[in-house]
């Protein structure tokens, strides 16, 4: 195991701890981020110590700046050292796009966008040549999916800061991509789906795999361009759905029908 330092935003549950636990294959410290969440953090925390990995558990909020960095002075005071940032994180309420206030959307583009670049250039401080920066983002930054607007806003702009990014870093040996999970089985999915069976169902028929996508599906392929086998792989999002979006997928039909409209729900 080479001396590799990874930070992963939104770890303690769902897609952002089974990056954190894949990555432990190839990295010595691993800082866990949660923001609500401490017992399942501990809990990640925990099982990656069982596989041989210093970890730090650390919280902040990603809307504070103060917050943002504490959390690389927390990495830098543990290891001196950066190697992987993967943002995974994510924050906003399920509402039709004109059904949002104005604290809904500072919070999602602050949490997704703002802290981004905030973390970024702090974490860049810390890398050394061969540096990785990985962006979670989704299928509804180019794909109209219901009540998923100022989200897919978010996704829209993280996507376009990884290209922009790539081009600034690479000549520093850091890559910088995203990837876009498309129908994966998380808390999250669950809380947008569960007044939405027929949307279900729908996704299931058009993903050609004929599954829902797993945690894990989305953490290998994020190993993959952390890992040293992905050096030349630099401003790109490479989608992890299944194939549900080749053929567009099913949003179209319910974007108006969307019984979700009222929903207050958070993605975190």
């Amino acid at each position: 195991m080479s001396d590799r330092i990874a930070l992963v935003t939104g770890s303690s549950r769902g897609i952002g701890r089974a990056i954190a636990l894949r990555l432990a294959a190839d990295h010595d410290g691993i800082a866990v981020h949660y923001r609500r969440e401490r017992a399942a953090a501990e809990q990640v925390a925990q099982e990656l110590r069982e596989r041989g990995t210093d970890v730090i558990v650390v919280r902040g909020e990603l809307e504070q700046g103060p917050e943002l960095a504490a959390i690389i002075e927390a990495v830098k005071a543990r290891w001196g050292r950066l190697d992987t940032l993967v943002a995974n994180a994510a924050a906003g309420a399920f509402l039709p796009v004109l059904a949002h206030h104005d604290h809904h959307i500072s919070r999602t583009f602050d949490t997704i966008v703002r802290s981004f670049v905030t973390l970024s250039g702090r974490a860049v401080r810390l890398m050394p040549p061969g540096g990785r920066i990985v962006a979670i983002s989704g299928l509804d930054a180019r794909q109209a999916v219901p009540v998923h607007g100022v989200i897919g806003a978010a996704k829209a702009a993280l996507e376009a800061l990884v290209r922009h990014l790539a081009l600034e870093l690479g000549p520093r040996g850091i890559t910088v991509n995203a990837v876009a999970p498309g129908a994966i089985a998380t808390d999250s999915a669950a809380l947008y789906l569960q007044r939405l069976p027929a949307l279900r169902q729908a996704l299931l028929d058009a993903i050609p795999t004929g599954r829902f996508g797993e945690p894990d599906d989305v953490a290998t392929v994020v190993a993959f361009l952390c890992s040293a086998d992905a050096a030349y792989i630099n401003g790109t999002t490479v989608v992890v759905d299944g194939g549900l979006s080749a053929g567009g997928g099913p949003w179209g039909s319910f974007a108006s029908q969307s019984p979700t409209a009222h929903l207050k729900g958070d993605k975190d």
